[in-house]
C-alpha cells in the first residue's frame, strides 16, 4: 500500500528551481520559510465517525507575512487521493472505507506553494462503534430506561434534542448496552440479556430505531458485567467482554455478522473493580481501553494493546467511590477525543472531558434528573 510521505515535499522540479533561484536575484527575500509541523488526523478510525484535521493555519499565511490562508487539505484514502471531500477539514467515514487507512495532507499554495506536509496513516478503519451515537450523526447520545420499562433515547444534534420512546417492556432485560454495528450493516445496535440468559440482538434501523431481535447468545446470565469495547481485537469487527463473579474477564469476539469467534480469557483479577466502562481509545495509542473503579474510589485505565491484550494499566483519577454509574457514550464537545460520563448521586450528569492522552481537560454538568433510571448506556 503507497501513503503519502509524513516528511515536507518539495515539488518543484529542477528547471523550475533554477527559475526561481533567477527571479530571487532580482528581488532580495523578504522572509524565511520555515518546516511547517505534521498534521495531526483527530476522531475515532470507524464506520459512522468524523475524522477531523488538526493542524496550524499560522504555518500557511502568507509563509508568515500575515496573508492567506495560503493552503488547502487533501484527503488520502490508502494512498489514493479522495474526491470529495477535497478542502475540507472533516471527513465522514462510511462503510466503504472499511479497512482502509487515511492519511490527511496540508498542500501550500500562493506565496508558499510547492510545500506539502502529511499525517501518519490512521489506523484501518473498523465497524462502527458506540461512540458514533444511535442517530448517524456521530454525535455523543445515550439510552435509559425508566423504573416502568420504557426504553427512552437522548438524542443530541449542535445539543440535547426532545427525548423520544424506543419500545416498551424492557424491565425483563438484566443488561443491556451497546456493541456499536454487530452485524455489518453500519449501523448501531443493542444487545439484551434477558433473565434466563439469553443474549438478544436488536439491530439498529438508523435514527435510533431498532428492529426485530434475535437469540445470539446463550448461558449469559454467569456474567456480572458485559461490556462493548467496540474493536478490541484488532480485526475490525466489535467484540464484547464479560466478567465472571470470580474476576476472570472474557473477550467474546464478533464475527461482523451478529455471530462470534472463539471466546477466550483476557484478564483475571476484575472483581476487585467496582464499576466497569469502555469509551472507546481514551490514551490515544492504538487499541481498546477499559477504565475501571477499584474499591478505594480510584479511577485506573486499562490500555488496550489492539490485539486482543493490554499494554498496562495506570490510576487516571481519584474520589470516584460516589458515582452511580460511570460510562462512555462518545466525544461530546466535537474535538474529536472520547470524553467520560458520570451520574453522581444527585443523579446529575457529567462529562470528563479527554485530552486524548489518557487524561482530562475539565469537567462540567451536561443533564440532570438521570438517577432515576434503572440502565444507562
Amino acid at each position: 500500500m503507497t501513503t503519502v510521505s509524513s516528511a515536507l515535499r518539495r515539488l518543484c522540479a529542477s528547471a523550475a528551481a533554477a527559475l526561481a533561484g533567477a527571479l530571487a536575484l532580482l528581488a532580495p527575500s523578504a522572509h524565511a520559510v520555515a518546516d511547517p509541523p505534521p498534521p495531526t488526523v483527530l476522531g475515532e478510525a470507524t464506520v459512522g465517525s468524523v475524522l477531523t484535521a488538526s493542524f496550524d493555519p499560522a504555518s500557511y499565511r502568507g509563509c508568515g507575512q500575515g496573508a492567506g490562508p495560503d493552503y488547502h487539505l487533501e484527503w488520502y484514502r490508502d494512498g489514493q487521493r479522495v474526491y470529495p471531500p477535497v478542502g475540507v477539514s472533516r471527513y465522514p467515514l462510511t462503510t466503504a472505507d472499511l479497512d482502509t487507512q487515511f492519511t490527511l495532507a496540508v498542500v501550500a499554495n500562493g506565496a508558499c506553494w510547492g510545500m506539502e506536509v502529511a499525517s501518519e496513516p490512521t489506523q484501518p478503519v473498523a465497524a462502527s462503534s458506540r461512540n458514533s451515537g444511535f442517530t448517524d450523526r456521530d454525535t455523543a447520545e445515550f439510552m435509559a430506561r425508566t423504573s416502568s420499562g420504557a426504553l427512552v433515547l437522548y438524542p443530541r444534534g449542535s445539543g440535547w434534542e426532545q427525548p423520544r420512546t424506543v419500545g416498551p417492556g424492557w424491565n425483563t432485560m438484566t443488561q443491556i448496552l451497546s456493541p456499536g454495528d454487530f452485524d455489518g450493516d453500519g449501523v448501531n445496535d443493542v444487545l439484551a440479556r434477558s433473565s434466563d440468559g439469553t443474549l438478544y440482538l436488536y439491530p439498529g434501523t438508523g435514527g435510533g430505531g431498532l428492529g426485530t431481535p434475535r437469540a445470539v447468545g446463550w448461558g449469559w446470565n454467569r456474567f456480572d458485567a458485559v461490556l462493548g469495547p467496540g474493536d478490541f481485537d484488532g480485526d475490525l469487527a466489535n467484540d464484547i467482554l464479560a466478567r465472571d463473579p470470580g474476576g476472570a474477564l472474557v473477550l467474546y469476539p464478533g464475527d461482523g455478522r451478529g455471530g462470534w469467534g472463539v471466546p477466550r480469557q483476557v484478564g483475571q483479577g476484575w472483581d476487585a473493580l467496582t464499576a466497569l466502562a469502555t469509551a472507546g481509545d481514551i490514551d490515544g495509542t492504538p487499541g481498546r481501553d477499559v477504565l475501571g473503579r477499584d474499591g478505594a474510589g480510584n479511577l485506573v485505565l486499562y490500555s488496550g494493546d489492539g490485539a486482543g491484550g493490554w499494554t498496562g494499566s495506570r490510576v487516571v483519577g481519584t474520589g470516584w467511590g460516589g458515582m452511580q454509574r460511570i460510562l462512555g457514550g462518545g466525544d461530546f464537545n466535537g474535538d474529536g477525543a472520547a470524553d467520560l460520563y458520570a451520574i453522581n448521586p444527585a443523579g446529575t450528569l457529567l462529562v470528563y472531558y479527554s485530552d486524548g492522552a489518557g487524561g482530562w481537560i475539565g469537567a462540567e454538568a451536561v443533564g440532570w434528573g438521570w438517577g432515576g433510571f434503572t440502565a444507562v448506556f
